[in-house]
């Protein structure tokens, strides 16, 4: 079942550009001022990434960023493998509005995270409750294999895919980085299942990338700690203007694309 909140947030991230800032700090006191800048410089989605979740606990961030950001969306980056359900009632308790699950966890989990969602939905149809499904790229690579996947998720239930070069992949062999990998999957993704969910593209974006994919029709982009930046480098104890200053250039220059 949908809502319309749930419908309007959908039908935004298909159409519009949308920008998502991944926390990925290792405390919330660091998470909560990164997120403050990135909204300041216009993003339209926090996330709470997975090292910020599991180093300080989902019942304690996902209430905090809330209570920080009371008319934000909120996204948590669960990278969710198994005990689906469970995880995403404490990501909807705490006042989350999407859970980031791994695709490759299954179609079971698929099914059990969308059924909580759908209780929340019922429960408060004036908040917006999505499901994300990640494509760990190159494990469920190339694209013949992630559009597979991202047919399953969807018939799963689910409201938007991801497309995410994996951190630990990138760092072992740069060259996947700065390659046509992810582009051409998450490319071959969009084309066959962009008219029905949104499709992020996710995994240490820079400025030169993105604007191409922007070219070719991608519309939901995530901005890691490298702030679009070519390089791997985390940003996030940078000071707050220049964290602002950067994710407002991406943004900037992916608008204009």
């Amino acid at each position: 079942m949908s809502t319309p909140a749930s419908t309007r947030v959908i039908d935004r991230l298909k159409t519009r550009y949308s920008f998502q800032i991944s926390v990925d700090t290792d405390n919330l006191p660091l998470g909560l001022t990164v997120a403050e800048a990135a909204l300041a410089a216009g993003v339209d989605l926090v996330e709470m990434g997975t090292p910020l979740l599991k180093t300080e606990g989902v019942k304690h961030v996902v209430p905090a960023f809330r209570a920080r950001f009371p008319e934000a969306l909120l996204l948590a980056d669960m990278k969710t493998m198994d005990g689906g359900s469970f995880e995403a009632r404490s990501v909807f308790e705490g006042g989350g509005n999407i859970i980031d699950f791994l695709a490759i966890a299954g179609v079971p989990s698929a099914k059990g995270i969308c059924g909580v969602r759908d209780e929340y939905r019922r429960a408060n149809p004036e908040v917006p409750r999505l499901v994300f499904a990640d494509i760990l790229l190159p494990h469920q690579g190339p694209a013949d294999t992630a559009i597979e996947v991202a047919l399953r998720m969807l018939d799963a239930g689910v409201d938007g895919i991801g497309a995410h070069l994996q951190l630990d992949a990138r760092r072992a062999d740069p060259s996947l980085f700065h390659s046509s990998y992810l582009a051409d999957v998450v490319g071959a993704v969009h084309h066959r299942v962009g008219a029905a969910a949104s499709v992020q593209v996710v995994g240490g974006l820079y400025l030169e990338q993105a604007i191409a994919l922007a070219k070719a029709g991608l519309r939901a982009f995530v901005i890691s700690g490298n702030l679009g930046l070519p390089d791997a480098q985390a940003r996030y104890a940078n000071p707050p203007a220049e964290i602002r200053e950067h994710i407002a250039a991406f943004i900037a220059g992916v608008s204009k694309a």
